[in-house]
């Protein structure tokens, strides 16, 4: 008897390693997956391995409603079938009533006849048993015309399309919210023996076959969440496509956009590409224009989103603290980006200043909010001593200040 866990296939899924049943385990976020236990017990070099349960459900419910269409398909011809001998049945038992009523008028007639008309007694009453029969045919004569126009003697063709539209109907009662997990699970036992599944830890794709009720086969290949770029079917084809976008000029948002546009799928298989992500990935790659270009900056000097990670604070709290002139602050050669000034004692002024929910008080302690001194550059590399930066550091209100 199925359980009533949300993982479709328990039981079923079979390890192509080594042979042996995957369970299901359900973790505090309720995402099911299923995995190999036996490398404990039989001491292999390494796991098996492990899968969502999401990969493997979609895939076998999929090729189950798909088993099943040409059975809908069947059962509603033979729905119509079915229907139409019975309309058949009902109009040869009322086309029977309307002969035997015909005939009992007939009957009466000719009884009514064939009396003497003498004997009156006896032709009043051939007449009234005439009467009533005329009288029953006329009742079943409307009865039947009643009948035909509710229920004509073959389907309409509204009708026909309606009832082969049920054949369709399978995958909707499949994802019915009436219809159970366990509903689910038995209608898959009765069609599937096992599910045997090939883990591939280096790659995204792993090689699935359902094995039928009877002994057919068939083979598939499923797309996992990975951990890392690195194990993407389409990693080539991605750093290519992002190198092509970052030529062309695209901005980190756009390039993400393209990246969703086109099907690419990042790691983990949730969501899309971000900006963020796009940055980071280009940094791994090294396409970067100045942002994140190490060269560009001097002596404890950061780029905007590093500091914020460093504080555990978001970036946009940086770029205030940057426009109130509470850090030490330059932009790039472009003007394009800020780079931010800060050595170990100022990394620890800000953390405080960070622990400030609100800016009106920090503005209550200067010791906060008013950055110490930058020291002389030691050698003149630009007009300021720092690589690419302007003529002078800014001070704290954001005015150069005079070097020393």
């Amino acid at each position: 008897m199925p359980k009533r866990g949300e993982a479709l296939l328990p039981g079923l899924v079979v390890c192509g390693k080594c042979g042996h049943r995957m369970s299901a385990r359900y973790k505090t976020d309720k995402r099911p997956s299923y995995y190999c236990g036996e490398y404990w017990r039989l001491a292999l070099d390494e796991p098996c391995g492990h899968i969502a349960a999401a990969v493997l459900d979609d895939l076998v419910a999929r090729e189950v409603l798909r088993a099943l269409e040409p059975a809908a398909l069947e059962l509603s011809l033979r729905a119509i079938e079915n229907i139409e001998h019975e309309r058949k049945r009902l109009h040869d038992h009322w086309r029977q009533t309307l002969e035997r009523a015909r005939h009992e008028v007939a009957r009466a007639e000719r009884q009514y006849q064939a009396v003497e008309p003498d004997n009156r007694l006896v032709a009043r009453t051939l007449e009234s048993r005439w009467e009533e029969a005329l009288k029953s045919l006329r009742q079943a004569e409307e009865d039947y015309h009643r009948f035909l126009a509710k229920l004509p003697p073959t389907l309409s063709i509204a009708d026909l399309e309606k009832i082969r539209s049920l054949s369709g109907s399978v995958a909707m009662l499949w994802h019915a919210p009436a219809t159970s997990a366990a509903d689910r699970k038995q209608i898959v036992r009765c069609l599937v023996e096992r599910v045997v599944v090939e883990i591939d830890k280096s790659s995204e794709l792993n090689d699935v076959t359902i094995v039928w009720q009877g002994g057919l086969e068939t083979r598939h290949q499923v797309a996992r969440p990975v951990a890392i770029y690195a194990q993407l079917k389409d990693i080539r084809c991605l750093t290519e496509r992002i190198t092509q976008l970052h030529r062309e000029g695209l901005h980190l948002a756009q390039i993400a956009a393209r990246l969703n546009a086109e099907g690419f799928v990042p790691p983990r298989r949730r969501g899309g590409f971000t900006e963020s992500g796009v940055g980071e990935l280009m940094r791994d790659l090294g396409l970067v224009g100045e942002l994140f270009r190490d060269d560009l900056l001097g002596k404890d000097e950061w780029w905007i989103l590093d500091l914020s990670r460093k504080l555990g604070v978001i970036p946009q709290k940086v770029h205030y603290w940057v426009r109130q002139g509470w850090v030490h602050s330059r932009r790039t050669p472009s003007g394009k980006h800020w780079i931010v000034w800060a050595d170990q004692d100022e990394v620890q002024r800000l953390r405080q200043l960070a622990k400030r929910k609100n800016s009106w008080i920090a503005a209550r302690h200067p010791e906060l909010i008013v950055p110490k001194d930058r020291p002389k550059p030691a050698s003149k590399r630009s007009a300021a001593g720092i690589p690419g930066g302007s003529a002078a550091p800014r001070s704290c209100n954001g005015t150069k200040r005079r070097a020393l």
